[in-house]
Parts: structure tokens; sequence; C-alpha cells
């Protein structure tokens, strides 16, 4: 959708629905292939769940350092098309899928390479220490495919598309579910594999969906496609991308060092059976919290695209307009999940492990994470807003003091040292949440971001 000057809050409303809506669709598919392994873990094991969910919580973080070329190209793709030059769009859509499976090929060499070592920080059992081995050494095998579908996907999102993606992703889960299930429970005689089957479900869902998106680019799509002559290297183009995506993708490593500090912190709230137990019932809080963000993803990626178009139609009050529209409509929504949350806690728990010490441990914190929901959804709409306009450098500063100086250091004293367990390590990544939002709409609301030069 390239947007029409429309002045009516209600067709601001519109726009912002209109983009968000598929988006929305897309990340509840992506959400399922996290929660399908996860669910099937804990069909296997308390280490089972223990392991696939960390291992799959750091494959999270690394797909975090796609954002330098999604969050790059995808900034000067609406930006472009909101100023009408589709041929600079459609270069920055060729460089940055050309240069996608370059970085996936360098994450998986990092991931297979130090699997061992990242184990000992996320895991203090044997069983889970092995299972995560065995999973993220898999999982690492599809980055160079699964790095096209980050990467394509931010773009033909950014021309205004976002029922493609959520097509290809719908793809992707039904290929984990059916694959991974089949391999659990050893269905029409297929092996009971465990953990390993889990992973080999989610590489070959991945690895196909990114030949899906590779066929689509190469199709054509949201009046973008792969041809032979963008392929080849563009300096200048290439410099643009980089230019916003060096600062995101520091920003993206800042955020998950924070979190590979924070997640090691929330292992060692406890010791031997009873970390395994504390750091179950956290990865299935995280689990169940992804479902915030959902709709926070979706309606961040609407007022991205709805920025950046903007800006390059030289519309910064339709730019603000739409950014604040987003996180409002973003807020009611995960209100509402936040109130499920709070309500429907054990049940939830119950739904996903069979371990009743896990429920336990996992269900007061969760009850109280409930409340946390809208302000993490609206910083994480205000973050994108920003980065569709280009500004981030800001936002790698707010990643900095609100991940590094708050986030980890806080999760310590009150999980570790004060021994508030679960919920005192959470409070760390409360105080993120929080401080994160007001820089995020402080910067907003100041408007410095309407000058970047993309």
């Amino acid at each position: 959708m390239i947007i029409r000057r429309l002045d009516h809050a209600t067709s601001m409303n519109r726009q912002v629905f209109t983009l968000a809506l598929p988006m929305l669709g897309e990340q509840f598919v992506n959400f399922l292939v996290t929660m399908v392994d996860t669910w099937l873990a804990g069909q296997v094991s308390r280490e089972a769940t223990a392991a696939v969910g960390a291992a799959g919580y750091l494959g999270w973080m690394v797909t975090l350092g796609f954002t330098l070329l999604a969050v790059g190209s995808g900034a000067v793709i609406s930006r472009s098309i909101g100023a009408g030059a589709h041929n600079s769009a459609n270069r920055a859509f060729c460089q940055a899928f050309a240069l996608a499976p370059v970085v996936g090929l360098i994450v998986t060499a990092t991931l297979f390479t130090f699997a061992d070592t990242l184990a000992l920080a996320f895991t203090q059992t044997p069983a889970a220490h092995d299972g995560f081995v065995t999973y993220l050494r898999l999982d690492c095998l599809s980055y160079a495919l699964f790095s096209i579908v980050l990467v394509s996907a931010a773009g033909i999102r950014a021309a205004g598309d976002t029922r493609t993606p959520m097509r290809v992703m719908a793809l992707v889960n039904i290929v984990n579910a059916l694959v991974s299930a089949t391999l659990v429970f050893g269905w029409f005689g297929a092996p009971k594999l465990g953990v390993t089957g889990i992973a080999i479900g989610t590489v070959a869902a991945r690895s196909i969906g990114g030949l899906a998106i590779a066929w689509v680019a190469w199709r054509g799509v949201a009046g973008l496609r792969l041809i032979r002559a963008d392929l080849r290297i563009d300096r200048p183009m290439i410099r643009r991308i980089l230019a916003i995506g060096v600062p995101a993708g520091a920003d993206a490593g800042v955020m998950a060092v924070a979190q590979m500090v924070f997640v090691s912190v929330v292992a060692h709230t406890a010791a031997g059976e009873a970390a395994t137990l504390s750091f179950a019932a956290h990865v299935i809080a995280m689990r169940l919290e992804a479902i915030t963000y959902l709709p926070a993803v979706a309606w961040g990626t609407a007022a991205a695209t709805l920025v950046g178009q903007y800006l390059g139609a030289g519309e910064p009050r339709m730019a603000h307009r739409a950014g604040h529209r987003a996180a409002l409509q973003c807020a009611v929504l995960t209100t509402l999940g936040g109130l499920s949350f709070f309500l429907f806690a054990r049940p939830l728990y119950v739904l996903m492990t069979n371990d009743p010490a896990v429920v336990d441990i996992g269900v007061g914190p969760f009850r109280v994470l409930a409340f946390f929901q809208p302000i993490l959804a609206m910083g994480i709409v205000y973050v994108n807003a920003l980065r569709g306009a280009g500004d981030t450098r800001a936002t790698f500063f707010f990643s900095l003091i609100a991940g590094i100086c708050l986030r980890a250091p806080l999760a310590y004293l009150f999980g570790v040292t004060l021994g508030g367990g679960l919920i005192g390590a959470w409070v760390g990544m409360w105080a993120d949440n929080v401080i994160r939002f007001i820089l995020c709409l402080t910067r907003f609301i100041h408007g410095g971001w309407t000058r970047k030069v993309v």
C-alpha cells in the first residue's frame, strides 16, 4: 500500500489498521513456530523445555543481528517509495537480498563453533546442556536461508505489502508443526527423536520459507523484484543502507548482549534442579509473553512503514500522527492481553507443561508481568517508528541505557543478591521496558527524527 494524503483521524486509523492486521497474522504464525517447539519440549521433559527454550531464546536474539540489513533497507525503501523513487527502492531491496545469506552464514559458523560454550551460561544440568547444544547446532543451519526471509520480508513490508510475508510464515509454521511433531511422537513410523526432532522440524520449516520468499521476490511483489543488474554490488546504495543499518545492528547487538546476560542471571537464581525448574518457568513465561509482541511488532511495522513513506512524501505532520495512532491502537489490544495473562495464568502454564513444580514457580511472577504489557508494546511501536525514520542512533543509545545499565544489573541485584528468585530477576526486565518506553516516547514527541537524511 502506497500512502495517499488523508487528513481525517479515522482515515489514519484505517491506514494503520490495514497495514498492521496482515502483519499481526504473520506474527501469530511466527509465534506458533516457537510455541509449538516449547509445547513439544514440555511433553518430553523439564530438561528439554529448558534446553529448547534457552536455545530458541538465543536464536531469537541472534536474529536481531539481521536488523543491520532489514532496518537499513526498509528505511531506504519506504522513503524512496514515498518520494516516488521506485528504482532506488528496488536497488535497496536487491542489495539487502544479496547480502542476507552472507550474514546468515557468518551467524551459522559462529553459533555452531561456540554452542558448547554458550550452553555453560544458560544451563546447569548435563541433560539440559546436551539438549541445548544439540538444538542450537541444528537450528543454526537454517540461518543462511532464514536470513532471506527476515530481510526480504522487511523490504516487502516497507513497500506496503504486509500480506505476502504473512503467507510465507504460515507455510513455515505448517511445516514446522508437522515435521517436529512427527519426530517427537513417532508418527507414521518415524523415529522418536526428542529435542533433535524439534530442531529438525524448525530447520526444515525455515529453509522452505527462505526458498519460498526468494521465489516470490524473483517473480516480483509490491513493486519490488529481483533484477540481475540490481543484484550486482552497488557501493553507494550499500553505504546508504549501512548508514542506517549499522546503528540498528549495534542496537540489536546491545539488546542481544543484555538479553544473554539477563537470561544467564535467570538461570542462576537457583542451583541444580531448582535452577532447571525456575528457568523452565521463565521460558514458558517468555513464550506466552510473545503474544504481546504480536500486536507490538505488527503495529510497530505499520508505524515504521507509514512514518518512512510520509517523510519521503514531505509530510512530517502525518508521520507524527501515524506513530501515535499505531501506539494507541496497540496499547488497547495489549491491555486486553495483559488482563487475560492475569486471569488465566495457571491454565496457560498447565497448557504448556505437565510439570506441576514448573507451574507453581511461574504463575505468581507471570501475573505481575501482565501489568507491564501495554508499556512493553508501546515502547516497541515507538522504537519501530524511529527506525522507520532512520533515527537508529537514538534507539541504539536507548538500548545502552535500558538494556545494559538497567536490565542485567537490576536482575542480578534483586534476583540473586537479594534472593528474589525469578520475580526478582524480572525487576530488571520491567525497568528496561519502562525506561525504554519513556525515552522513545520523548524522542518521538521531540521530532528530531523528522530531519534525518536517508
